[in-house]
C-alpha cells in the first residue's frame, strides 16, 4: 500500500470510529437500565452472583462511555490500525463482562429468570453489534465472543436437550448479527468513500473555478476570444472591451443591442442564413457551438466562430444566453489555402490533374455539355532548358507558359497543368474551325520568346484536340484521344496541333505495343549491330565501319531503325540502348585488325546524361579499345537543343582522345557556327547532296566548299549514300577523305565484316578507271 493509499485508508477508519463511538455511549445506557431490570428480577435466585456481576459490569459500561463521548465530543480525525485494535480489545473485554452474567444464569434457570436473562443477553449483542457496526472488526469481535462465552457456561453446567437447542440457537443469533453488520459495515466504507470522493472533487471543481475564472480573464485580455451575454430577449449584458474592440465599437453602446442585429450583414454570402440559425437556437432555448457567421469588421471581411449556452435562474427557466466568440479569419483563409492546394497546382496555380479530371468528368455528364473541346499540350524543348540552367528556371518557365495560356483562355475556359511541362484545356468550342484558329494562337503565344532571370529562351508547343462526345464520352476516353492527337502533332514535326481522327487511335495503339515489345527486346537479345564500311577515295581501303542497329522482332521480323529510335528517343530508353550499342560495338571493333576503327552514332537524348563521358570510358576499357579507334557521331539537333551542354560532353569525350564527327552537315541553319566553336574531327556530308551531286552545279560547289572549310579547319570529310561511279568520281574530285555506300557494301553481319578488310578490294585502279 503506497502512501497516499494508507492516508485515505486512516481517514476512512477515523470516520468509522467516530460514528461508532457517537452511538456506542447511548446503546450502554440503555443496556445499564435494561441490566437493572434483569437483575432485579433474577436477584433474589441469584444474589451472590449479581453482587459481583453487578458491579464489575457497571464500571466497565461508565468507562466505556466515558471512552466513547470523548471520542465523539472531538471532530473526525484519522486513525491508525493501532487505534482499531485498541477499540478491539476495549469492546471484547466489554462484551464478555456483560455477557458472561447473563449466560451463566439463563442456561441454570427456568422459567422467567431464564427468558430475561436470554432477552438480556441477545438484545445487549444485537445492540452493540449495530452500534458498533461502522467498524467491523470491533463490532465482530464484540458480537462474536459472545459464542464462546456462551458455550463456556453451557459446558460447566448439565447438558440436556432444551440447553442444547437454546445454544444452537443463540449461535445462529450471533451469525446473522454477524452477517448483517458485515454488510452495513461495507455499505458504511462505501459511502465514506464517495464522500471523501465528493469533498476532494468539490475542492478540485472549486480550484478549477478559481483557475478557471483567471484563465477567462486573461483570455480576454490577450487572445482573440471575447466572452458575450445576452438577456432573455437576446440583448446584450456587459460587454467586454474585446467584444468592442472585435466589432469596433464602442464599449458603452453595446450594451442593450441586440446581438442578431449588431452581427447583421446581409450584403455578405452566407450572413443571412447563419443568423437564421443562430436566432432559431436562442429561440428555443439551444445551445450550440462553433456556428460560424460571416461579417466584417470595416473593410476587411472576416469569420465569427460563437459558442453559446443557455443560462437558467434557481426555478430552471432561461434568463439569457452566454458563450465564446472568436475570429477565426485566419483558420478561414488556411482552409480555402487548403482547398485550393487539393485542386490546384502548387506551383503555377492552374487546376492540377485531379482537379481537371473532375471538371471535365462534370461538363460530360451535365446536360448543357452538348459539345466542348478538350485540348492537351506538351511543350517543346522545355527538358534540355531544365537541364541547362536547371529547376528554379525551369519552374519560372513553367509558370510563365501557364501564364500565356490563361491569357489565350481567358474565362472561355479551364487550362490544368497535369504534370511536368504537360498542360491542358477543356474550352467551350465546338466547331473545328474555331478550334483551328484558337489552337494557332496558342502555339504563337508558346512560340515567344521568354525573358527568364535574364534568359532569354524559346521554346514551343505541341497540341492534340479531342471534342466530346464525339470523340469520346468519358474522361479517359476523351484524354486518350487527345493524347493521340498530341502524339500526331509531335510525329508531324512538334510546334503544330492536330485534331483527333480515329485511325490516329490505332496508331497510337500500335505504338503503345511496340514500346512494350521495345522495353522488352533489350533483356531478349533482339538487338544486333551491323557494320557499313568507310573507304578511302585515294587508296579503296577499308579504314572503319558505321556500327548501325538492327532489331530482330520475333513476330514482325526485322524493324527499320526510322520505326523504334525515335520512339525509343520519346520514351527515354535511348540511354539503355545507346550504351548497349557502344559496349557491344567496342567489343566487336577490338577484334578486327590493324587500326580500323568502329564509329557509333550518339542521341540527342543521351546528352542529358551528364555522364556520358563515363560511360564511353567504361565501354573502351571494358572492350580494351584504344580510343583513336572510336568515332562518335552527332547531328546538329544535339547542338540546337542545348549547345553549351551539348558542347561540355563533346570536350568531355574528346580529351578521351575519341574522335567526334558531325553527321548530316549541311541540314541545319547554324551548321557553320558549330565548326567555328567546336573542333569536330570529321564532317560527314548528308546524302541529300550526294544523290545530286552529278546532276545539280550547285550540290557540287556546296560539297567543294564543305571540303575547303573542313580542310581550312583540320577537318576530313566523308560523303555518305554514295551509289554510282559517277558520285565517286565527282566527289573524288571535290576532294573527299572518305565515302560511304551502297556502292562499296551495304550493312553486313558482323561476322562478315572481316570479308570488307581485305586488301585492295576497292583499288586505286578501280576507281580511276571509274573516272576515266
Amino acid at each position: 500500500m503506497n502512501r497516499e493509499q494508507a492516508a485515505l485508508a486512516d481517514q476512512i477508519r477515523g470516520s468509522q470510529i467516530h460514528a461508532m463511538e457517537a452511538n456506542v455511549w447511548k446503546s450502554l445506557v440503555g443496556y445499564l437500565v435494561a441490566a437493572s431490570l434483569g437483575m432485579a428480577v433474577a436477584y433474589q435466585d441469584w444474589s451472590g452472583l449479581l453482587n459481583v456481576w453487578g458491579p464489575a459490569v457497571f464500571l466497565a459500561c461508565i468507562a466505556r462511555i466515558l471512552l466513547a463521548l470523548h471520542t465523539a465530543m472531538r471532530p473526525v480525525r484519522p486513525r491508525s490500525e493501532r487505534s482499531e485494535q485498541y477499540l478491539m480489545v476495549a469492546t471484547t473485554g466489554l462484551s464478555i463482562v456483560m455477557a458472561v452474567g447473563p449466560a451463566w444464569i439463563a442456561l441454570r434457570s427456568d422459567g422467567l429468570v431464564s427468558a430475561t436473562m436470554i432477552t438480556l443477553i441477545v438484545s445487549s449483542m444485537w445492540g452493540g453489534a449495530i452500534v458498533q457496526a461502522p467498524l467491523f472488526s470491533a463490532s465482530a469481535s464484540y458480537t462474536g465472543v459472545n459464542i464462546p462465552v456462551w458455550l463456556l457456561s453451557l459446558s460447566m453446567t448439565t447438558i440436556t436437550w432444551d440447553r442444547v437447542f437454546l445454544s444452537l440457537l443463540f449461535v445462529a443469533t450471533v451469525v446473522v448479527a454477524l452477517d448483517n453488520i458485515y454488510r452495513y459495515a461495507k455499505n458504511f466504507e462505501r459511502g465514506q468513500r464517495q464522500q471523501i470522493d465528493l469533498v476532494a472533487q468539490s475542492a478540485r471543481l472549486e480550484q478549477q473555478t478559481e483557475v478557471i475564472g483567471l484563465l477567462l480573464k486573461d483570455h480576454e485580455d490577450q487572445s482573440s476570444d471575447w466572452l458575450w451575454q445576452v438577456d432573455a430577449n437576446g440583448l446584450i449584458r456587459n460587454p467586454s472591451s474585446r467584444f468592442a474592440e472585435a466589432l469596433s465599437a464602442n464599449q458603452g453602446a453595446l450594451n442593450g443591442q441586440a446581438l442578431a442585429a449588431l452581427l447583421s450583414e446581409p450584403d455578405i454570402a452566407g450572413n443571412t442564413q447563419a443568423l437564421a440559425v443562430l436566432t432559431d437556437h436562442i429561440a428555443t432555448s439551444r445551445s450550440f457551438r462553433d456556428l460560424i457567421i460571416p461579417g466584417s469588421n470595416g473593410d476587411t471581411h472576416r469569420w465569427w466562430s460563437i459558442s453559446g449556452r443557455p443560462t437558467l435562474n434557481e426555478n430552471g427557466l432561461v434568463v439569457g444566453y452566454r458563450g465564446v466568440m472568436a475570429d477565426v479569419t485566419a483558420a478561414k483563409q488556411a482552409q480555402a489555402q487548403v482547398i485550393h492546394l487539393a485542386h490546384h497546382d502548387a506551383l503555377t496555380g492552374l487546376a492540377n490533374r485531379a482537379y481537371f479530371h473532375e471538371r471535365t468528368n462534370a461538363l460530360l455528364k451535365s446536360a448543357d455539355s452538348c459539345s466542348f473541346g478538350l485540348i492537351s499540350i506538351d511543350l517543346d524543348g522545355f527538358k534540355p532548358v531544365n537541364d541547362r540552367y536547371g529547376h528554379p528556371v525551369g519552374d519560372e518557365l513553367l509558370i510563365a507558359a501557364s501564364r500565356r495560356l490563361s491569357d489565350v483562355v481567358g474565362g472561355r475556359g479551364l487550362v490544368g497543368r497535369l504534370g511536368g511541362d504537360e498542360f491542358a484545356v477543356v474550352i467551350n468550342i465546338s466547331q473545328p474551325g474555331e478550334m483551328d484558329a484558337f489552337c494557332a494562337r496558342l502555339v504563337k503565344a508558346l512560340a515567344q520568346p521568354f525573358e527568364i532571370t535574364d534568359h532569354g529562351i524559346t521554346i514551343g508547343a505541341s497540341i492534340g484536340v479531342a471534342f466530346a462526345p464525339a470523340d469520346g464520352r468519358t474522361t479517359e476516353m476523351l484524354f486518350k484521344n487527345a493524347d493521340a492527337a498530341l502524339y500526331r502533332a509531335k510525329r508531324d514535326g512538334r510546334g503544330t496541333y492536330r485534331f483527333f481522327a480515329p485511325e490516329m487511335d490505332h496508331h497510337l495503339q500500335e505504338r503503345m505495343v511496340l514500346l512494350q515489345d521495345l522495353r522488352d527486346a533489350l533483356p531478349r537479345k533482339e538487338f544486333e549491330l551491323h557494320y557499313q564500311p568507310f573507304v578511302d577515295a585515294n587508296t579503296g581501303d577499308v579504314t572503319g565501319c558505321e556500327a548501325l542497329i538492327r532489331w530482330n522482332h520475333p513476330l514482325r521480323g526485322q524493324i527499320s531503325p526510322a520505326d523504334f529510335i525515335p520512339l525509343a528517343e520519346e520514351s527515354g530508353m535511348i540511354v539503355q540502348i545507346g550504351a548497349w550499342v557502344m559496349a557491344t560495338a567496342c567489343a566487336e571493333a577490338a577484334t578486327w585488325p590493324g587500326d580500323r576503327r568502329v564509329s557509333v552514332n550518339i542521341s540527342p537524348a543521351q546528352f542529358a546524361d551528364r555522364e556520358l563521358p563515363a560511360h564511353i570510358l567504361e565501354a573502351l576499357v571494358a572492350a580494351g579499345l584504344s580510343p583513336h579507334r572510336l568515332e562518335v557521331e552527332v547531328t546538329e539537333a544535339v547542338l540546337i537543343e542545348d549547345a553549351e551542354l551539348a558542347l561540355d560532353i563533346l570536350r568531355r569525350i574528346n580529351a578521351l582522345g575519341v574522335k567526334i564527327a558531325l553527321d548530316d552537315f549541311g541540314t541545319g541553319y547554324s551548321s557553320l557556327s558549330y565548326l567555328r566553336n567546336f573542333p569536330f574531327d570529321k564532317v560527314k556530308i548528308d546524302r541529300s547532296f550526294v544523290t545530286e551531286i552529278e546532276s545539280r552545279r550547285d550540290s557540287q560547289v556546296i560539297i567543294q566548299g564543305i571540303h575547303d572549310i573542313a580542310l581550312g579547319l583540320g577537318m576530313t570529310v566523308t560523303a555518305e549514300g554514295v551509289e554510282t561511279l559517277g558520285q565517286v568520281a565527282e566527289l573524288r574530285k571535290s576532294g573527299c577523305h572518305e565515302l560511304q555506300g551502297f556502292l562499296f557494301s551495304k550493312p553486313q553481319r558482323a561476322s562478315e565484316v572481316p570479308d570488307l578488310f581485305t586488301l585492295g578490294r576497292w583499288s586505286e585502279t578501280s576507281l580511276q578507271s571509274a573516272v576515266g
